[in-house]
């Protein structure tokens, strides 16, 4: 029912905007005013709960390392699971963001019948997280050069190494693929495991659906919807500029 509800949601918003733009005109609300109010309202969110974060007391530390600490000279310490250094922090920091270290890591408990108890990997999660946040992150890189100009050339080395197959005309960008398809991955791996289904809430679905319904939107206007680009970038730039 969560999945479900999320669905609903997603495709009602959908429908309001188109209604709201080819029935009613509203083009300056879902043009300008709402994008603000979206970022406003982000900025104060993320603000508030940092505050609650930093009100709530700790009454105990709880460790968020493994491995062997430093201790004695003889014993060799885990220094990127345990680190005692600055340096040791930025390797483990680095790794977890950008490779997401714990989660390969990671593994799954199931008791079956016998009762036999099985350890499992979760490499495809890892693989499928990190293939959707490296992909959207090549996606947001790449739409800034719309708004550049000239662009800098990374952005213009990364649209090149993500169309290289050149398939198609316009070319074929893989991080667009790889975002929809990673992002219904993890969905339907929510929606098939039962022991996932069972602790997600129509928040967990929400995003993702969002997520996919932005991916589709965006792939259909880029090979099969033609859209003024011309007239989305002054938009955009506007927006930025405060002058929309």
């Amino acid at each position: 029912m969560g999945s479900l509800f999320s669905l609903f949601v997603v495709i009602v918003l959908i429908l309001m905007a188109v209604a709201g733009i080819k029935v009613a005109n509203m083009q300056f609300f879902f043009g300008v005013v709402l994008p603000y109010a979206a970022v406003i309202i982000f900025i104060l969110g993320v603000i508030g709960k940092a505050l609650k974060w930093g009100r709530s007391p700790v009454p105990f530390k709880i460790p968020t390392t493994c491995g062997q600490q430093k201790s004695l000279p003889w014993i060799r310490q885990n220094k990127l699971d345990n680190p005692s250094s600055a340096l040791g922090v930025i390797g483990r920091m680095l790794l977890e963001v950008l490779l997401f270290r714990s989660l390969f890591g990671n593994t799954t408990v199931e008791l079956k019948e016998g009762p036999k108890l099985a350890h499992g990997s979760t490499k495809w999660l890892w693989l499928g997280g990190l293939a959707f946040h490296w992909s959207f992150l090549v996606v947001l890189l790449r739409h800034t050069r719309l708004f550049m100009d000239p662009p800098p050339a990374f952005l213009q080395k990364i649209e090149v190494m993500d169309g290289f197959l050149q398939i198609g005309l316009p070319g074929l960008f893989i991080s667009g693929v790889v975002l929809l398809a990673a992002a219904t991955y993890l969905f339907l791996r929510r929606v098939f495991i039962p022991q996932v289904r069972y602790i997600s809430l129509p928040a967990d679905y929400f995003p993702l659906f969002l997520i996919i319904a932005i991916a589709v939107s965006g792939i259909l206007m880029r090979y099969f919807i033609k859209v003024d680009v011309v007239s989305i970038k002054g938009l955009t730039l506007g927006l930025f500029s405060l002058n929309a």
